[in-house]
């Protein structure tokens, strides 16, 4: 694999749709001197005779030196150069005369033979089959699709602007939906006062990086510090609180419903504090090597607080068997094994470093969050308020996980690249994903089943037994389109692909819609939810990216499934089959005459 990633590193290691450009392969056969001098000595004579490049795109070029009959007669320089050459008129319109000084001009005082160079033409990369060059990339004052930014934004960067934006939608979020269940005043409102001051700082730390000509970049990594640190510390005591107030009441019946409960405002506000705390690189911050421990040290200190959490979740499960009845109890195990494995997913996929991993769990749980933020509108089941003492609390960890790991202090250890193979490799991802979380999603279904014969669950033992053959289905499909993806034939491997991810999306869209009719419940993994977002994801993945291209710049699937394949088994080379003749080379030979 890393034989591979070196291969085309130069080629397309960190855009989506470039590709090897055919003017850059190898020919079959190299030309002698010979063939190479008689072509180049045409080239040379020419480039003598006709002006050089200016040293600068903004100056022009002096055309003063060329024959002036050449030019009459139409003769001009290679396009190349970008000078070309103005012809001097007489008050008649005709042609002056060519031993004229290059610096008379016309009575219209226009200048002889000079002209200003062309500006560069706008190209477009996304499926031409051509890699952006570095002064393309590099274009001053040109942002996305021709928008020009003003010099005192041209410091600001996407990661830095997307992750602000995120954390102020988060914090506002967060004001306006269900924060705690305890209807507390005091809780309710340090909490509102921390969201505000954290959103007056990240308001202020903006005015104070672009509206001064000469920022104070040290006080603006202050301000955002401590204006964000409350917001962190109250998501953080409220999760405590709940918990200690929750170790009473472990065996209780609970009639009157949990201590605090934790809305998903508390998650979101926790989530809004970790991205917005950091300082960003336009404020002079550059994640140093105790910074990027500290991030890392965070998710193990996540990972463990999972741990304590589903302890307790594990005796209060025990205790509710004898206090609240078993039912409860069955249902509770399912909630919690789902849970259990998303947050293994995610934590080992950072903490272990696995590259392809990280990046499909953390949009996963992106588009968790994002689907939070509208709870009060989809009413979602997983962002339901949850307690310590009813339940396994996993949102608050789910989402410090995320927040740490899209830090900008744990972005920068990662190797991430996103060409055409690595969109393979997520598709795979995506497939073992939905194949993992379904087979939890059987479980729970059967577990459903045999809590409704007693009347505690929402919906029949019948509509949960037909949702457990639905989710079964969702695992074969997965299964199957992973295995093709892995060994079929390209084509055939990349329409097994598609068709598998269109059956997740309709029959995943019909699941939703049947269970929101006979449970009232929102889209999620137990009501196909989970299988209508994979699916989409995988027909996006598989379609959308441009394929590698042959040398002649035509698609080449098969060329694009072997690169893929070849990355954990390492690329076949004709060397391997070339005998290893070391010792024989080594080894000291006497003449046979002696």
């Amino acid at each position: 694999m890393d034989s591979d990633r070196r291969r085309d590193e130069n080629q397309d290691a960190d855009w989506i749709f470039a590709t090897d450009d055919p003017q850059t392969l190898p020919t079959e056969r190299l030309p002698d001197r010979a063939e190479f001098d008689r072509y180049a000595a045409p080239l040379l004579a020419r480039r003598r005779a006709e002006a050089v490049l200016p040293p600068s795109e903004q100056m022009t070029t002096d055309l003063s030196d060329l024959d002036g009959d050449a030019l009459r007669a139409g003769s001009e320089p290679e396009a190349r150069t970008g000078a070309i050459p103005m012809i001097e008129l007489d008050a008649d319109g005709a042609d002056g005369d060519a031993d004229s000084s290059p610096g008379t001009t016309s009575g219209s005082e226009m200048p002889g033979t000079t002209s200003p160079l062309r500006a560069p033409r706008d190209q477009t990369y996304a499926r031409s089959g051509t890699t952006p060059n570095a002064e393309d990339s590099e274009d001053s004052g040109r942002g996305v699709d021709g928008l020009v930014l003003p010099d005192r934004f041209k410091e600001l960067g996407v990661f830095d602007a997307l992750r602000d934006v995120l954390a102020l939608v988060c914090m506002v979020t967060a004001l306006t939906t269900t924060f705690t269940v305890a209807h507390s005043t005091l809780v309710d409102g340090v909490g509102k006062i921390a969201i505000g001051v954290g959103l007056v700082a990240l308001v202020a730390v903006h005015l104070l990086r672009w509206i001064p000509k000469a920022p104070p970049l040290t006080a603006i990594r202050a301000v955002r510090v401590i204006g964000l640190l409350p917001a962190l510390l109250v998501a953080v005591g409220t999760v405590l609180s709940d918990l200690v107030l929750s170790l009473p009441v472990l065996f209780a019946s609970l009639p009157d419903g949990p201590p605090v409960g934790l809305g998903i405002g508390v998650p979101l506000l926790l989530l809004g504090a970790i991205i917005g705390i950091e300082p960003r690189a336009h404020e002079g911050y550059l994640p140093q090597a105790r910074a990027r421990r500290v991030a890392r040290i965070g998710l193990v200190c996540v990972g463990i607080g999972a741990g304590v959490a589903l302890l307790l979740a594990l005796v209060m499960i025990v205790g509710r068997m004898f206090t609240t009845g078993w039912a409860y109890s069955l249902l509770t195990i399912g909630d919690t094994v789902i849970s259990v494995l998303l947050l293994g997913i995610v934590l080992a996929s950072a903490l272990l470093r696995e590259r392809s991993w990280y990046v499909f769990s953390t949009a996963a749980v992106g588009g968790l969050a994002l689907a939070a933020l509208a709870d009060n509108t989809l009413q979602l089941q997983f962002a339901a308020p949850l307690s310590f003492a009813t339940d396994f609390v996993y949102l608050p960890f789910l989402f410090a996980a995320l927040g740490l790991m899209i830090s900008r202090s744990f972005v920068r250890t990662m190797p991430i690249s996103f060409r055409r193979t690595d969109w393979l490799v997520f598709t795979v991802r995506a497939f073992e994903f939905s194949a993992v979380l379904h087979v939890a999603a059987v479980l729970w279904h059967l577990l459903a089943a045999l809590v409704a014969t007693t009347g505690l669950a929402p919906g029949g033992t019948v509509l949960h037994l037909i949702d457990a053959a639905v989710c079964l289905c969702f695992v074969a499909v997965s299964l199957f389109a992973r295995t093709s993806l892995l060994s079929r034939p390209a084509m055939t491997a990349r329409a097994n692909g598609v068709i598998s991810g269109l059956i997740l999306v309709v029959v995943g869209f019909l699941d939703v819609i049947v269970n929101s009719l006979a449970t009232g419940a929102g889209a999620g993994l137990v009501t196909g939810g989970t299988a209508l977002a994979v699916g989409i994801a995988v027909a996006l993945m598989l379609t959308v990216p441009a394929p590698v291209r042959d040398e002649f710049g035509a698609p080449d699937i098969a060329r694009m499934f072997a690169d893929f394949r070849s990355r954990d088994s390492g690329s076949v080379s004709l060397l391997n089959q070339v005998p290893d003749v070391t010792e024989e080379t080594a080894r000291k030979k006497v003449f046979p005459g002696r």
